[in-house]
């Protein structure tokens, strides 16, 4: 016979040990991402198991990653599924590499934005407004994928608009 005791954490210590503000433990529990976490019978106070914990690490990473919210649920929901629910989960992580390769390649086009205007300052900042000249020339192409990758994202903030102005209609009907 086993005797396993479960240890019972605070909001206050599953906030510190997961890295999650506490109202983030609630928003989560309220939009279910996590499951409803047990009271304290005696003061109603939110009381996280060391399993809650386990999950609350695993949506801290996830989170930290960038992960859209619905994705996580599902990410927590396939844990569970054998074979079917691993091919899912390799699905939602094959996805959000994805996201962060795509996020990445942006910061580089920006880095790259950056670096070459500060060339350009620093020729013109010294006299040399040929060289400045011929910087700016010969990158012409940082500048254009610069200009592309803010469009891209102007496209994907009117999409997310859009998307957005649809579930607010459809949930007031």
């Amino acid at each position: 016979m086993s005797n396993t005791t479960t240890t019972w954490h605070s909001i206050r210590e599953a906030s510190m040990i997961s890295g999650l503000p506490e109202s983030t433990l609630r928003y989560y529990e309220q939009i279910g991402i996590i499951d409803p976490i047990a009271r304290d019978p005696s003061s109603g106070h939110r009381v996280y198991s060391d399993k809650d914990i386990e999950s609350l690490t695993t949506i801290a990473c996830l989170a930290a990653t960038g992960m859209p919210l619905e994705s996580m649920r599902e990410y927590l929901k396939n844990r569970f599924d054998g074979p079917e629910g691993a091919r899912r989960q390799i699905e939602l992580l094959d996805a959000q590499s994805l996201r962060l390769a795509a996020k990445a390649e942006a910061l580089r086009i920006q880095q790259a934005y950056v670096s070459l205007k500060s060339l350009y300052w620093r020729a013109i900042a010294e006299g040399h407004e040929d060289e400045a000249n011929r910087i700016l020339e010969e990158n012409k192409d940082v500048i254009e994928n610069v200009k592309k990758a803010r469009q891209g994202r102007d496209r994907t903030l009117n999409i997310q608009t859009t998307m957005a102005a649809i579930r607010t209609q459809h949930f007031r009907r």
